[in-house]
């Protein structure tokens, strides 16, 4: 079958462009760091900061995942915290998956309503994306991780088009004078906040087993972490140096609003439907991705070796709750909300559970 571990290999390269894909398209689609703090033109130096932070909040999973390489964090939760806690385990990692598949459908759809298709009713382009969504997710992971090498050359040749041919149009002194107008305290905070929404990372735990170079998990995580960190800054020092620090905080599309900016030449108008084109590429992606290892971690929570049958019931139950958000409120109004949601649950996810984990690991390591 596709999921199984013995038949799906995939390279550490092709897991590093699925990470960096999933982190910058969110900075892409709406890039909610331009309001984390200390909000700013030091925004940048904050990203830097959150690199060691995120090495820190990671460790555990980590640590687990290099001791249980042919395990996902599903599976030895289970083994190293017995059945019951770890079905508890697996059925939260499920529905924190599942979280985020329907935060990123709800997103895109409201994206898609407020820059192209405001006629369009939410159910309608709710389903058009989910049948595009299950579609890729019943490929596979092999078939994601292909998607990936496809997707990033795409969006990774689109911020490098729209940052160049910007350059008439760029103020940098907006980002100056460095460091004046934050505090330690702001610039740490920020960086902690990005570290601790890495939830990407749980991505990584998932796909360990079916890596093709196992010890390579190290260097992936860093990789990824550097590299999407990297781009990241680039898109918010151009759309910065572009827009104006306050503006850049107060528009919900800050690098859509940057890119509609450009005019390449006279007889080449509306480029920015390139970025149109990269949003729908990058969150399809990433919307099947979540989709897929939410139905993996639901199958390994209820030891089933087929995902399959539960991606179409999984698509339904996003395409329900979408269409119930969409219709009574906008994600992005909420967004001060929604970002203490996602920075709750991820920080759950990614360091407190793994922690527990580790220790109890410890001490049953004998037995294990």
């Amino acid at each position: 079958m596709e999921n199984t571990k013995n038949k799906v290999v995939i390279s550490s390269y092709q897991v590093i462009l699925l990470i960096i894909i999933y982190r910058i398209i969110i900075s892409f689609t709406y890039l909610p760091i331009v309001n984390t703090p200390p909000g700013n033109q030091d925004i940048w130096i904050t990203l830097l900061l959150s690199i060691p932070y995120t090495i820190i909040l990671c460790l555990p999973l980590l640590y687990l995942s290099n001791k249980f390489k042919d395990l996902t964090i599903i599976e030895y939760s289970e083994k190293i915290l017995g059945k019951v806690m770890g079905k508890i385990m697996g059925i939260y990692y499920t529905l924190f998956l599942l979280m985020f598949s329907i935060i990123l459908l709800a997103t895109l759809v409201e994206i898609l309503n407020t820059t192209m298709f405001s006629e369009t009713p939410t159910f309608i382009t709710a389903v058009i994306m989910l049948i595009t969504c299950t579609y890729i997710s019943y490929k596979g992971l092999e078939g994601i991780a292909r998607g990936g090498e496809i997707f990033f050359p795409f969006i990774f040749f689109s911020i490098f088009l729209f940052v160049v041919l910007s350059y008439n149009n760029y103020d940098f002194t907006v980002l100056l004078p460095i460091l004046s107008d934050s505090t330690f305290k702001e610039l740490n905070i920020g960086a902690l906040d990005r570290s601790i929404k890495f939830s990407d990372v749980i991505i990584l735990a998932m796909v360990v087993p079916h890596l093709e170079r196992k010890e390579d998990l190290n260097r992936i995580f860093i990789k990824s972490v550097v590299y999407s960190i990297v781009m990241i800054i680039v898109l918010v020092i151009a759309t910065q140096a572009v827009l104006g620090i306050e503006y850049a905080k107060h528009t919900s599309f800050p690098f859509f609003t940057f890119s509609r900016l450009v005019n390449l030449l006279d007889f080449i108008q509306r480029i920015d439907v390139l970025t149109v084109i990269t949003l729908l590429t990058g969150n399809i992606g990433k919307i099947s991705g979540y989709l897929y290892f939410t139905t993996i971690a639901f199958t390994q929570t209820i030891n089933k070796k087929d995902n399959r049958p539960y991606i179409i019931p999984t698509a339904i139950i996003m395409l329900i709750v979408t269409v119930l958000i969409k219709d009574r409120r906008s994600l992005l109004s909420v967004g001060e909300a929604l970002q203490e949601v996602i920075l709750i649950s991820s920080f759950i996810t990614i360091f407190i559970l793994p922690l527990i984990t580790t220790i109890v690991y410890f001490f049953r390591r004998k037995n294990i």
